[in-house]
């Protein structure tokens, strides 16, 4: 692939991204696109032979980038290795990605139909690195979580957490939250922040946690998550 063709699909899938987010997958057309981009129709399909090709391309991408900004944010933190900071950093990744946060919640109005089209994307991408339990064991048995812990309890309170934060997360890819209306209702910022709290005090050793063993899990799960995105888009 040329310079310029790199650039022209660099740019479609710019585009198709601002345009999913504006107008949704259900409204979109490969016209639409083409004409956003500047370019004859025929030109986009040659590049991807239909919309959901598109779709899937430009989801592989938000995946490769989501990776670098987590990997970034890793590296930057002082304590980059503890669960804390592995929460941490996954949302506030998400917060600075809109169509990565629609991709992690599988949010309708952005996804529409696709979201049940046979092959979509998101039939064969968990959107979890892996089991709680088993990451949490792994974690342990580095020297990152206290050993008195009961992983499977804290697996379970961690899963059960999730719903809430999603929730602030979609209002957040949306619009900002409406404190007049939902008073009750804490910021994205201050779930992560209170979460990540939480797994500082409950799961670091007291002697500290081993973060470069802690960094060193998460850098080759990332490779790995990595190394599957390249493999499918070679699909």
């Amino acid at each position: 692939m040329g310079i310029d063709e790199k650039e022209r699909e660099r740019a479609i899938l710019d585009v198709t991204a601002e345009l999913l987010l504006r107008h949704g997958y259900n409204k979109v057309t490969m016209s639409d696109v083409a004409d956003a981009v500047g370019l004859n129709r025929r030109l986009v399909y040659l590049l991807f032979p239909s919309k959901d090709a598109l779709i899937k391309a430009l989801l592989l991408r938000e995946l490769n980038i989501y990776a670098e900004v987590w990997n970034r944010y890793l590296d930057s933190d002082p304590l980059g290795g503890t669960v804390a900071s592995v929460y941490r950093g996954l949302l506030a990744a998400l917060k600075q990605l809109p169509l990565m946060a629609a991709m992690y919640t599988r949010d309708e109005q952005t996804f529409g139909k696709y979201l049940s089209r046979p092959g979509n994307f998101f039939a064969s991408w968990p959107p979890d690195p892996g089991p709680t339990r088993e990451y949490l064991q792994a974690m342990q048995e580095i020297g990152v979580v206290r050993q008195d812990i009961n992983t499977r309890a804290m697996a379970f309170i961690l899963d059960a957490l999730a719903p809430s934060i999603l929730a602030a997360l979609s209002s957040h890819t949306k619009a900002p939250l409406e404190d007049s209306n939902r008073p009750d209702q804490p910021s994205f910022d201050e779930l992560v922040e209170t979460v990540a709290g939480l797994c500082e005090c409950l799961l670091t050793p007291k002697a500290g946690a081993n973060l470069e063993a802690g960094k060193a899990m998460m850098r080759r799960k990332i490779e790995e998550a990595q190394a599957q995105l390249t493999e499918r888009s070679n699909q």
